[in-house]
């Protein structure tokens, strides 16, 4: 309860970082001398190296503060003194940890940095709402709550001319055989079809109702037929009266081990006999990750299928074992399958 999500923005990030190998540019108009140049000393956008070098600087800088880069994902950095988690994307840092520390941190980076920050909590100086990443982060009595990116499901249905379309309860149906179109679209049209896919496959990394639908959409990017376009339709449809989807994470105790579901669909896909992994991952009563996954290889019973669908679950929860270690916490893991494995 006593924690708090802080957002630092830094200003002109690749400008603090060392030039770590000699570049020549031209001279600005006001300083230019006929028959010289200019050695860089700082980091330049748009040169190769300027986010490498950036991103050695942060590190540099982060354990100079005390913190511990993650091993797994070298984007962590966790400070155990100060119990401060925070996760580095570029020039954004999002850090979560009590009020106190999260302050101490500001002014640490203050002073290293020019800087644009935004608390998420309660108290004084902090704001209920943020978005972090266009991604909405919202504190409320009940727990915390985070939104995708409505404005990718809104293009979605806007590119699709549904707008004044009626809404839909599933995402995604299985073709009746009089509905099956195996002709291939081309030109512009098949270059929406990819435009829009793309937008949807970003979208379902934050909204697992849709993966399953916009996996299968995914398949047919380089050839997408009649029926591809269908499915896509049906996922604006889908999309009309749900723009907005809130992820609700309700206060719990202090969770050690972590749950991962699992299931397969065996020879789902009519025409190559493919099946799909499906799965989740939970601490407590709270979402971490779901993924949809054509396997790449055709099972030849329910229960291979189900065995291939665990070990993609397996690997899931490896890594976030792992990523959980760079935090600082020591998890346990816990697989559950369907009943198809013990058939």
């Amino acid at each position: 309860y006593g924690k708090r999500i802080e957002f630092i923005d830094v200003r002109r990030a690749y400008f603090h970082s060392e030039a770590r190998r000699v570049l020549y540019v031209k001279l600005p108009e006001e300083d230019y001398e006929e028959g010289k140049c200019g050695i860089l000393l700082k980091a330049m956008c748009g040169t190769r190296d300027a986010a490498h070098n950036w991103v050695e600087e942060v590190a540099k800088f982060m354990k100079k503060l005390g913190f511990d880069r993650g091993r797994y994902n070298p984007c962590l950095y966790y400070h155990m003194e100060k119990d401060i988690e925070t996760m580095v994307h570029g020039d954004d840092f999002v850090s979560a940890g009590d009020i106190a520390n999260l302050d101490w941190l500001r002014k640490q980076m203050e002073d290293r940095f020019k800087i644009k920050t935004q608390v998420i909590g309660i108290g004084k100086g902090t704001v209920q709402e943020g978005r972090i990443l266009n991604r909405i982060v919202r504190y409320t009595d009940k727990g915390w709550e985070y939104e995708p990116d409505q404005r990718h499901a809104e293009l979605i249905v806007k590119e699709l001319g549904l707008g004044e379309a009626k809404g839909v309860l599933t995402p995604g149906e299985k073709l009746k055989e009089h509905e099956v179109d195996e002709s291939e679209i081309e030109g512009d049209r098949a270059t929406r079809y990819r435009q829009i896919g793309a937008r949807a496959n970003y979208l379902a990394q934050d909204r697992p109702d849709i993966m399953f639908a916009v996996k299968e959409i995914c398949r047919s990017m380089s050839k997408p037929t009649g029926s591809s376009w269908a499915k896509l339709k049906r996922l604006g449809r889908y999309l009309v009266d749900k723009i907005r989807v809130k992820i609700k994470y309700p206060w719990q105790g202090e969770e050690t081990v972590v749950s991962g579901y699992t299931d397969g669909d065996w020879g789902g896909c009519q025409k190559t006999g493919l099946s799909t992994s499906g799965g989740m991952v939970r601490t407590g009563q709270h979402w971490i990750k779901s993924w949809s996954k054509t396997q790449p290889n055709i099972t030849l019973s329910s229960a291979e299928a189900e065995l291939v669908a665990m070990s993609k679950t397996a690997a899931e929860m490896l890594g976030i074992s792992s990523l959980a270690k760079d935090l600082g916490k020591e998890i346990t893991c816990l697989l559950y399958t369907s009943d198809a494995a013990d058939e």
